[in-house]
């Protein structure tokens, strides 16, 4: 238990620290905001970039890897999308951002920190595999779902163009895509190059971490705790579960792998969850009291996740 302890006590130790922070005034939310926009415009496209252009990739294309966490992840949000639309009675798009909390966890800001903490760099190659496709298939998706379902003036014409410069203006995925190509045509950082990057990995994690603290300030409890219980149910508890099954019993993955991609699935509701909600103005008292919520309860989750990995010291 004292290596759960090593691993989630410095975590959730700086989040506790943004979070703090931000409620009692001594960090601004116009600086929360700018943390925000420096880890995930910067920091973690950076990091990205610098890890998947320096480390080896698998020799093939581990699509067992994919099957196992990313069929765990949509059958959560097709299990949302069915709950919001036939239990709690909610519209089409109230019913798609259920399933969006069901389904995206916060792989960035706690997901990154806490896989690299717990499993090292070992962890790292499977870890930016799962994130390569994570918000570009899931926001994609429901930006799809979204546009459908709202009586905007997003015409079904327009909705492909939308989509892709959505992808192609995303950090995140320019990141990824970078490092990749540097990896597969071999281009070698140039030193000044690489200790930017050495620099800008170091800043990733901590920065992360306080920035989701303070995002999570933003945040609180505003009612419905019956979806919200049923929302995490789904997204920290059946979404996990589903992936262990499927990368242990199913494709067998490698242990660390399998590790990794549950842990990935455990993740709580990440903050996009309420950007979607407030952007298509749907859904933000759920969206809110999720994110709130399942980022408290994450510290037992993932503690009880991680001894079951038999972390115990």
């Amino acid at each position: 238990m004292e290596i759960v302890l090593n691993v989630i006590g410095p975590v959730f130790g700086i989040v506790i620290m943004g979070y703090a922070a931000t409620k009692i005034g001594w960090f601004s939310q116009s600086a929360a905001d700018g943390l925000a926009r420096f880890v995930f415009d910067f920091a973690i496209p950076i990091f990205l970039f610098r890890t998947l252009a320096t480390n080896p990739l698998p020799e093939t294309f581990p699509l067992d890897l994919f099957a196992a966490f990313y069929i765990g992840c949509y059958g959560a949000y097709a299990i949302g999308v069915f709950l919001g639309r036939m239990l709690f009675g909610r519209d089409w798009m109230g019913a798609v951002l259920t399933g969006l909390a069901c389904s995206f966890g916060n792989t960035i800001l706690l997901g990154v920190p806490l896989v690299l903490r717990a499993f090292g760099d070992e962890g790292a190659i499977p870890m930016f595999l799962i994130l390569s496709v994570h918000g570009l298939t899931l926001f994609t998706a429901t930006t799809v779902f979204m546009e459908l379902s709202n009586k905007g003036d997003t015409s079904l014409a327009a909705l492909p163009v939308k989509v892709l410069r959505n992808m192609t203006t995303n950090p995140i995925i320019l990141g990824l895509a970078g490092g990749l190509v540097a990896n597969l045509t071999g281009f070698t950082l140039p030193g000044v190059i690489d200790d930017v990057g050495r620099l800008m990995q170091a800043a990733a994690s901590p920065c992360a971490l306080f920035a989701l603290g303070a995002t999570v300030a933003q945040f609180g409890f505003v009612g419905r705790l019956t979806q919200t219980g049923v929302v995490m149910l789904v997204k920290m508890i059946a979404m996990p579960l589903a992936v262990w099954v499927l990368a242990t019993e199913v494709f067998g993955l490698e242990p660390l792998w399998a590790m990794v991609a549950t842990l990935m699935a455990a993740q709580p509701s990440g903050a996009n969850v309420y950007l979607f909600a407030s952007r298509y103005d749907t859904a933000k008292a759920i969206a809110s009291s999720t994110v709130f919520l399942s980022t408290a309860a994450s510290v037992i989750t993932i503690s009880v996740l991680l001894y079951s990995f038999g972390l115990t010291g």
